[in-house]
């Protein structure tokens, strides 16, 4: 780059507000993710000297980390996608490609559709359609998801998701283990 000030970064406005709102930029946000692609680096190292944390992750998209907490929003939609994924493997479909290449209508979703899913909502306080149409336009705003009407597919940032529950599956195998070799 041949610019001497970070702050002569393309985009830098739109791109330091779209990740601190907690969005995730990937390829599908055009000008901007190729921005900061191009710049990875420099973005880092300025956003760092602002006091934010920019991950890069493996599967090229960008966002900011902060608590290790999940906030009320990150629990509903991490239960969301965990609930579709459950599902999913249960229709013998593979998770990873259906969650990636299917376009899911809100109306026909599965998460009120066992005893076991609807006690899961309503322990998040979801306890209908208009509560999931609210946790798909908030993994909307996060960049997790593009929605057309009563309709939605996710984009790649839902990766931190898979993520987080194969870390889980990691730490509930290894609780198992030690647990056994305790008896």
């Amino acid at each position: 780059m041949s610019e001497t000030s970070p702050f002569a970064l393309p985009y830098l406005k739109e791109i330091f507000q779209q990740l601190r709102k907690g969005q995730h930029i990937c390829a599908e946000d055009g000008n901007i993710y190729f921005a900061l692609h191009d710049n990875a680096s420099v973005y880092q190292d300025l956003f760092s000297h602002l006091g934010f944390k920019m991950e890069v992750h493996f599967r090229d998209f960008y966002y900011f980390t902060g608590s290790e907490n999940l906030s009320d929003t990150s629990t509903k939609m991490a239960l969301f996608i965990f609930i579709l994924m459950e599902y999913l493997e249960g229709q013998g479909e593979s998770v990873q490609e259906g969650i990636l290449t299917k376009t899911f209508s809100i109306n026909e979703l599965p998460h009120f559709n066992t005893e076991r899913y609807r006690s899961y909502m309503k322990e998040i306080g979801v306890e209908d359609f208009d509560g999931l149409v609210g946790i798909v336009s908030k993994l909307e705003r996060f960049g997790f998801a593009q929605r057309h009407g009563d309709t939605f597919r996710f984009r790649s940032p839902v990766y931190r998701f898979f993520d987080i529950c194969s870390s889980m599956i990691q730490e509930n195998e290894k609780s198992s283990l030690l647990d056994m070799e305790k008896e």
